[in-house]
């Protein structure tokens, strides 16, 4: 019998990419089916109301099922008994837990499948789909939307030296615990991201996104220096809606300055395919110290 790895999938579109990515980089190497749980990880979501997105995408030789049995087994576990292990070994197979740690963890991405192997956890970072990269990114490279504001926005992209400027500020998630997700970048880093920048590029146009247009105004209050540049603002608010078509968007601005939101790191990383001699800078305060490639820290 083949083996199987089940992906329990939960959060944003950043998220699930990372966590698809991850768990299809094992199937490969394992020559293993993939499964992904498409319910389990959203039932119980209240606050954001995520839901699974990558039906969206390219992905193709997975199979989907809704709240497999084994992930909702080890989530009561979990909560009676405390459960501390990254490896766990259970009657039907071996469940990974990897929301216990915030670094790249190898013995994960070396495992070895015996029998069927669960996946739980965010997986934030290339390294554990690095063997895999081109196979995996053409199945999560977004199509062109047919929305026309998309449409119209991306060209004035690709016709200029464009900086995409990502404000993350995690503002449903209450602020006692925003450590979960490394914290709201500071305007600090915002700052001296810019300052590099504009030494870097000629002409630079900035295409700032947000969740909400209030967020965009409330940072350009208290940054006057971005004034001086010709800029876009691209919210939900302006009629820009949609996570995939978001990314698609981002993904073709040809440098970034991203806050600690998977959504624009996945944006930023998929434009490398597109452009070279990028500059890149990315907030070192995702919660996986790995997360941030090196080449672009600040």
């Amino acid at each position: 019998m083949k083996k199987k790895i089940y992906l329990y999938l939960c959060g944003g579109l950043g998220n699930q990419l990372f966590q698809y990515a991850a768990a299809k980089n094992l199937a490969i190497k394992n020559n293993a089916d993939l499964i992904l749980d498409t319910k389990s990880g959203f039932v119980t979501d209240f606050r954001d109301y995520w839901e699974f997105s990558l039906s969206k995408l390219n992905i193709n030789n997975v199979v989907l099922k809704k709240n497999i049995p084994m992930f909702w087994l080890y989530r009561i576990l979990k909560k009676i008994f405390n459960l501390k292990f990254i490896f766990n070994n259970l009657l039907l197979g071996t469940l990974i837990n990897e929301m216990l740690i915030n670094f790249f963890h190898k013995d994960i991405n070396n495992y070895k499948i015996v029998k069927n192997l669960y996946l739980f956890g965010y997986f934030q970072s290339e390294k554990y789909f690095i063997e895999n990269k081109k196979t995996i990114l053409d199945e999560l490279r977004p199509s062109p939307p047919n929305n026309e504001l998309f449409l119209d926005m991306k060209k004035k992209i690709i016709e200029c030296n464009s900086i995409s400027l990502g404000i993350r500020l995690h503002e449903s998630m209450p602020k006692n615990i925003t450590h979960k997700v490394g914290g709201i970048t500071s305007m600090d880093f915002y700052k001296q991201a810019f300052s590099l920048i504009i030494k870097k590029i000629i002409n630079p146009v900035f295409f700032i996104f947000s969740t909400k247009l209030s967020n965009v105004e409330n940072f350009l209050s208290n940054f006057n220096e971005i004034n001086k540049y010709k800029f876009y603002i691209i919210t939900e608010d302006k009629g820009f809606s949609g996570a995939v078509d978001n990314l698609w968007l981002m993904s073709h601005c040809a440098n970034h300055i991203i806050s600690n939101s998977t959504l624009y790191w996945w944006a930023a990383y998929l434009s490398t395919t597109k452009y070279s001699n990028q500059k890149i800078i990315c907030a070192d305060n995702f919660y996986n110290k790995d997360t941030c490639l090196d080449s672009w820290k600040l």
